[in-house]
């Protein structure tokens, strides 16, 4: 074993402490002025920002992890849309935390990612590292799970998106993600990173517990929610 892989759980578990994450439109980073119970605020550049909106989506996430008072984390676009190398150069900032890298699923790209982002960090003279929370959402990505999670030192977690996930696996069950769920689990647990976040959720109150209690059983270590009111069951269940 590489010793890498020896060090690593000690420095990922501090990277990355939060059972609850609460997402909020980069272009409406105002509306994380309060984030409720939640562990950390994670600002999307990517799906909740339309494309019209990214360019004052990033103003706003400068503006906000310039100022920031708690943990951030900045989803951004993937590399293959061209915009990535733009999010970063707003996002890199002192109140940055981690990159949540979305869709993913060669380790090249997070690799690539990770490149840019120490650039930045050493050319801004930033000190504390900023650490990756890789996401996969297709059956590629969770083919790969095992090798993304191991793509660089800087890998502080890893997670999986249902939504995306269940389009590209052509199945409405949750029979039909079983495997993809376990897969994320074991890779989490293989590569000496924390259990991996559970699928954001944006439903109705009363699925949020039963939902989040299977995901504990499964063994995932944590939630992205939309409503900072779910943020304290989240918490209750995984903390």
């Amino acid at each position: 074993m590489s010793s890498s892989l020896v060090t690593r759980p000690e420095s990922v578990r501090a990277g990355l402490p939060f059972s609850s994450y609460l997402y909020v439109p980069a272009f409406r980073a105002d509306a994380a002025a309060e984030r409720g119970a939640a562990g950390a605020v994670v600002l999307d550049l990517e799906h909740l920002t339309p494309d019209e909106d990214k360019a004052e989506g990033r103003r706003r996430a400068t503006a906000y992890l310039e100022a920031a008072r708690w943990p951030v984390l900045v989803r951004v676009n993937h590399p293959s849309t061209g915009l990535v190398e733009q999010d970063l150069d707003a996002i890199v900032r002192p109140g940055l935390h981690a990159v949540r890298l979305p869709k993913t699923e060669h380790p090249d790209e997070v690799r690539h990612v990770a490149r840019l982002i120490e650039e930045l960090r050493v050319e801004r003279g930033l000190v504390r590292t900023i650490g990756l929370q890789v996401m996969v959402e297709t059956a590629r990505g969770v083919e790969s799970i095992a090798a993304l999670a191991r793509a660089t030192h800087t890998v502080w977690g890893v997670g999986l998106g249902e939504g995306d996930l269940s389009a590209d696996l052509g199945t409405r069950a949750d029979e039909g993600l079983a495997l993809s769920r376990s897969s994320v689990v074991l890779a989490a647990r293989s590569a000496g990173l924390p259990a991996p976040v559970q699928v954001t959720y944006g439903g109705a109150p009363d699925g949020l517990r039963p939902s989040t209690e299977l995901g504990r059983r499964l063994g995932f270590g944590s939630r992205t929610v939309l409503d900072p009111a779910y943020a304290e069951t989240v918490n209750e269940i995984y903390g």
